[in-house]
């Protein structure tokens, strides 16, 4: 790994196209710097550690599947912390691609293409997480959680969808989530949806801001999630070598071990009440 101007670059073989620009926001870069631990990409096999979570081994998947599918450029990170922006530098071709997933339908008016399914419809479950310091909402019921304030980003159309499904009404709005999770520190709002993590307590930290889950319940939330691939010449080709390497990857179990790894698919959270249970599709 090097860095240069400030980027994070993963030099995998001479440049024979082009660099592969990956958008992906600056939390999700530090962490997996952590994760990553100057170990060769190609080389892991164990996704657990400091850093592991969902994006963070959404970000090496990436790369791992591009090995895997032939095709081996250079890769570098680029800061884009907004949801929406990196929907729109995909789009535009400024990046070749998300570094991590986003959801089918936040892709389905834009002209970029979607990867294979990381993550397929029903197997997506989250958590109600609020700040740690925050005993009334980390000991409310669905009913009391009802009437209190959930913090999201609007761009985030799957989230606010389920959201508004269950019942909650009133809900406040940051474009990043080191915002959400500044807001729920400040009591600009009481908790907001996020995916488990590998830790001892599932908990998180963002910012300095530690959130930790509201036990006892998840939500299921609908929909696929796919890597955002720009849709011109050195993204179809990038796609063709991404999908190729994410079939291999889905066959042999490795996708579903860097999630288990990561703690998104989580065993600990498997007696826990799933709020809305028709979401869920079993496989």
């Amino acid at each position: 790994m090097k860095l240069i101007n400030g980027l994070i670059l993963a030099m995998m073989a001479p440049m024979t196209f082009a660099t592969v620009l990956l958008a992906v926001p600056r939390d999700v870069i530090l962490d997996y710097q952590k994760l990553l631990r100057n170990r060769d990409i190609m080389e892991i096999r164990d996704y657990t550690g400091l850093g592991a979570r969902r994006d963070t081994v959404e970000l090496i998947v990436f790369q791992q599947a591009l090995l895997r599918g032939g095709l081996d450029e250079p890769v570098r990170l680029v800061p884009v912390d907004s949801y929406a922006r990196i929907l729109v530098e995909v789009e535009a071709g400024n990046v070749t691609a998300s570094g991590t997933s986003v959801w089918a339908s936040d892709a389905a008016q834009t002209k970029a293409l979607l990867s294979a399914p990381l993550i397929r419809d029903g197997e997506y479950v989250a958590g109600f997480y609020a700040e740690e310091s925050n005993s009334r909402v980390r000991s409310a019921s669905l009913k009391e959680l009802r009437a209190m304030t959930a913090v999201t980003n609007r761009a985030w159309k799957n989230d606010v969808a389920t959201l508004e499904s269950l019942g909650i009404a009133k809900l406040e709005s940051a474009p990043t989530f080191g915002m959400i999770a500044k807001m729920l520190k400040g009591e600009r709002g009481d908790f907001t949806l996020a995916s488990f993590k590998s830790t001892p307590d599932m908990s998180f930290e963002v910012e300095g801001v530690r959130l930790v889950p509201i036990k006892g319940m998840k939500v299921a939330m609908p929909g696929s999630r796919h890597f955002l691939i720009s849709p011109n010449s050195q993204g179809s080709q990038l796609l063709e070598a991404l999908n190729k390497g994410l079939g291999r990857m889905r066959k042999d179990g490795t996708i579903r071990k860097a999630y288990i790894d990561a703690g998104f698919f989580n065993a600990r959270v498997e007696s826990w009440l799933v709020v809305n249970p028709s979401q869920i599709i079993d496989r």
